[in-house]
Formats: C-alpha cells, sequence, structure tokens
C-alpha cells in the first residue's frame, strides 16, 4: 500500500499506466480506469486482478495516487488498475456515489476480464482510507446493481488488502455532512453488516490514528472471524493516519505479499 501518503496525496510516481480507458458514465462525466500490465501480460491469461481506491476523504484525489501500488503489483504478476470515483469536491456527489462507483468498478473488471487477462474470480480490491471504506462497502453492503448494468456480475471482490479503512463512520460528523442526507451512516456503515460468508479481508492500521480510532477497526476484525470470515488485522504501533511516522515501511508490503500469497494470487 502507500507508505506515506500526505492529506494531499503522495509524492507523483515515475510510474504510468499501459492503458486508460472509460469504465462507466454519468451524465457527462467519463470516469476511467488506469491499467497496468505485468511484463509478459497476454489476453489469454487468467491473471488475479488488483483493483485500487484512492484515499482523499471522499472529497479529493486522483487515480494517480495509486500508481506506486499498481505498479509494484503488475511486477509482482497481478492485472492492477487504479479507479476514479466521483468525489464531493466535483460538484454535488456524495459517497453513494462513489461507492456506486466502486461497485461499477469491480463489475466492470470482472466484465473486461477476458480482454484483459484477468481471472473474474481472483479480483484483490485495495484501497486507502476513504477508498478503502467504499471498498468494504462493495464487500459488505448488499445492494441492487445500477440500472443498465449487468446484474449477473458481482461487485464483491474476492479479497480485500485495506489501510487505515473507516469500517464505522457512523460518529463522523464530516462523513454525515457529505451523505447531504440521503442515506443515514449506518447504512454506509461495514461494521453495522458483517455477516458469514464475506471474503477474506487484510487490515493494516495504526494504533495512533487520529481520524480513524484503531478499536473501531479491531471491533470490526473480531466480528469478522466470529462470523466465520477471515480476517487479519496488523497494528503498526504509534503509527498515525498516513502513515508519516511508519518505522517500518517495508512491514507493510510484507504482510499484505504473505496475504495474496496464501490466498494463491502472487
Amino acid at each position: 500500500m502507500v507508505l506515506n501518503p500526505k492529506p494531499v496525496g503522495p509524492r507523483p510516481s515515475r510510474h504510468k499506466p499501459h492503458e486508460i480507458r472509460t469504465y462507466k458514465r454519468v451524465g457527462d462525466v467519463e470516469l476511467k480506469a488506469h491499467i497496468f500490465f505485468p511484463e509478459d501480460f497476454s489476453e489469454s491469461d487468467k491473471r488475479p486482478a488488483f483493483v485500487f481506491f484512492h484515499p482523499g476523504g471522499w472529497e479529493q484525489g486522483e487515480p494517480e495516487w495509486g500508481y506506486g501500488i499498481c505498479h509494484r503489483y503488475a511486477s509482482l504478476g497481478m492485472v492492477a488498475i487504479s479507479f476514479q470515483y466521483r468525489l464531493s469536491s466535483m460538484g454535488g456527489f456524495s459517497p453513494l456515489d462513489g461507492l456506486s462507483d466502486v461497485r461499477s468498478a469491480i463489475k466492470w473488471t470482472r466484465q473486461e476480464a477476458g480482454e484483459l487477462g484477468i481471472d473474474p474470480a481472483r479480483v484483490v480490491a485495495g484501497g486507502i482510507s476513504a477508498g478503502a471504506h467504499l471498498a468494504a462497502c462493495a464487500a459488505v453492503l448488499r445492494e441492487p446493481a445500477d440500472p443498465g448494468e449487468d446484474s449477473g456480475l458481482s461487485p464483491m471482490p474476492d479479497a480485500l488488502v485495506l489501510q487505515s479503512a473507516p469500517v464505522n463512520p457512523v460518529t463522523d460528523t464530516h462523513f454525515k455532512e457529505l451523505l447531504q442526507e440521503r442515506e443515514k451512516p449506518e447504512n454506509c456503515s461495514p461494521a453495522h453488516h458483517v455477516r458469514p460468508g464475506l471474503p477474506p479481508m487484510c487490515f493494516i492500521h495504526g494504533t495512533a490514528d487520529e481520524i480513524v480510532p484503531f478499536d473501531s477497526v479491531k471491533e470490526f476484525a473480531a466480528g469478522m472471524r466470529e462470523a466465520g470470515n477471515r480476517c487479519e488485522l496488523h497494528p503498526f504501533e504509534g503509527t498515525d493516519h498516513f502513515f508519516t511516522n511508519n518505522p517500518d515501511p517495508a512491514r507493510v508490503w510484507d504482510l499484505i505479499d504473505r496475504f495474496l500469497a496464501d490466498l494463491g494470487y502472487l
């Protein structure tokens, strides 16, 4: 994951995607998928996919913030995609619109699997902060398909790797303001909808997170395991929400890599 994301985003990456495609249109808004392929990629492959959703408090951010992450997992053999989604700063949108886009992105990845050389049954969703929240919602919340989309394609990822994830944003006043009273916060809270049969998840979280309390993720992970789901939680002692003071950056990569390797994705 991003090792030291700042409130204004990580430093620009020198890595660039191989392709940028439109995955969804909403009115005059075109949403883009920034795609990274492995070196020996072939359309006949059936590789696992790593789809990434950037941080930014549901109101800022861009797919470029995921370039370093996506390049890394493409170099390890996955097809990696950093997705754009609607933000409140784009005008009139709420986290509900972002969640709709995240679901659409995962379904689009499966729909285009043949052309992208992807195994549609091995789609990993990665996210940080707000992006992690939206990815977790796509996994946990049951919602009908958007009009015009194939209802036969699942928006649920097959596994998740999430950093600084707001799994219970009910008491987050900023989040509630962004919802614009379009939905109750608890209906957008993965922690309120844990059940058996959810995909395996790996959480990376700082114990000194001043934005998303560590205990909220600890309780979510315990609830997941109690429901019979696989859920790993890896605490980083004294580390803040943005991991600016993480003393062991390499450990983040190692933990996620081990989780994905154990699932057979690396």
